[in-house]
């Protein structure tokens, strides 16, 4: 069945040989594809005067971004079961510099928005691979240092983007931020060239159940993330047929073993949480900084920028420590980490710009270090033949995650226009600590079912 071929593969002095190669260079590439998803926050008042159109039209270009990455996500990590890794990169970096080139040279709101969706399709290739990559790969005893150098990279690319977008677009206009993922392709040749060699496995696509996700995950996000209510009427039929699919389709698109799994479950809410925080954090900050104390994008970047750049030493430090001690303890620090960040941030955040410069360190060290460890955590759970969907649903949890909190945070925002503005901030990061406290439960649910033997990774039924 799917991966197995692969999980089999040698994994000795070939792939060893050229593992800090890729870990080199695929950190490049999510730098640079991380700080692509941000950097168009700071530009968005310029094109909206550029072209003339409301707000709520102009978010699609961060929003539709993130909602294609997710669905995306998953779609690479699922076709990772049958399709060699070095095909699904090559494929996925080619539409990212295509889209970038177009996107450089469009000239009207329609094809700066597509450019902006087709970037999202080839950008997802690099978290969503990145995982089943060194989940199959990389020995259990190298694996956390391995995602925390992708989730350090991560970091640093979400600081810069409000640094560098602010620079272009002050100095050259929104067209140059284009240019950034476009250098992408220079670093495909030598991914390619030192990614192990897998076997194309002739198995169905599950189309149908790939639409039926699209709808259900886009409907949700649409509804969150514009107030689209007429979205719901689609999503909410299309979960009950994708439940009733995934228990009747040969091979389905996810698995349905998976979702009978409470430990498996109750763990997806981990990588959700982190980049709900995370993106939650990346666009409540920039609004209050320019609302409280009058801040302009560059100023904005320039104070979030020392916080992403320590976040990354802190993510690369987790990695390390995960491989020492395990995973559930460093997931008990992320989590702790944000709780105390956002009480921080709720009582501190309008005294002075430079309490969210100082705040925003532990803010975003928390939400990688949450995501290295959960990932770790679920790639010691899951049997090789579950790898690629398994962690493809981890993958749309945490991009999931990220659109929601971009989405939440701007609805939160919109609803309470009427009140002072300190107020309208402290009320956010109460809720932002009300979220906290559900993922400190939902991980000692956890901890309790993993405890009582039910990790699927020691599930009979499953692995046989």
């Amino acid at each position: 069945m799917s991966g197995s071929p692969a999980a089999k593969q040698n994994m000795g002095k070939p792939f060893e040989m050229n593992e800090r190669t890729i870990l080199v260079f695929w950190g490049i590439g999510m730098f640079l594809m991380t700080m692509n998803t941000t950097m168009f926050n700071v530009a968005l008042p310029t094109v909206i005067t550029e072209f003339q159109i409301p707000s709520s039209v102009a978010t699609w270009i961060v929003s539709g971004y993130s909602v294609v990455f997710a669905l995306s996500a998953i779609t690479f990590s699922r076709l990772s079961d049958y399709v060699p890794i070095r095909r699904l990169i090559s494929f996925g970096l080619l539409v990212l510099g295509i889209s970038s080139l177009i996107g450089f040279f469009s000239n009207s709101f329609l094809f700066l928005l597509l450019a902006r969706l087709f970037q999202a399709i080839g950008a997802s290739a690099l978290p969503s691979l990145a995982v089943v990559l060194f989940s199959k790969y990389i020995p259990v005893n190298r694996r956390g240092n391995a995602m925390a150098v992708v989730a350090a990279s991560a970091s640093l690319g979400f600081g810069m983007g409000p640094l560098f977008g602010g620079v272009l677009t002050e100095q050259w206009g929104w067209n140059y931020l284009f240019l950034v993922p476009f250098a992408v392709l220079v670093i495909l040749p030598i991914i390619r060239r030192n990614l192990p060699s897998e076997a194309i496995q002739k198995v169905k696509f599950d189309v149908f159940g790939a639409i039926l996700i699209g709808v259900s995950v886009g409907g949700v996000l649409l509804f969150v993330t514009s107030g689209i209510y007429i979205a719901l009427i689609f999503s909410i039929p299309a979960m009950f047929l994708l439940w009733k699919h995934i228990h009747k389709a040969e091979i389905p698109f996810i698995q349905s073993e998976l979702l009978h799994y409470r430990s498996y479950l109750l763990l997806l809410l981990m990588p959700f949480t982190s980049f709900f925080m995370n993106f939650a954090t990346l666009f409540t900050i920039p609004i209050l900084l320019s609302e409280l104390f009058n801040k302009n994008p560059l100023e904005t970047g320039l104070i979030i920028f020392p916080g992403a750049i320590l976040a990354a030493f802190s993510a690369n430090l987790a990695g390390k420590v995960i491989d020492r001690k395990g995973p559930v303890n460093v997931i008990r620090a992320g989590l702790a980490f944000l709780f105390i960040a956002y009480i921080l941030f709720a009582f501190f955040a309008n005294v002075s710009p430079y309490a969210s410069l100082g705040i925003i360190i532990i803010a975003i060290s928390g939400s990688n270090i949450l995501l290295a460890s959960a990932n770790n955590e679920v790639s010691r759970i899951l049997p090789a033949t579950f790898i690629g969907s398994g962690m493809g649903l981890i993958q749309l949890s945490q991009f999931v995650g990220g659109a929601f909190g971009a989405g939440v945070a701007g609805m939160l925002i919109s609803v309470q226009q009427q009140l002072p503005q300190e107020e309208i901030f402290r009320n956010l990061f109460f809720v932002y600590i009300g979220w906290m406290i559900i993922a400190h439960i939902v991980f000692h649910l956890y901890l309790r079912s993993k405890k009582a033997g039910r990790n699927i990774a020691h599930d009979n039924s499953l692995s046989s």
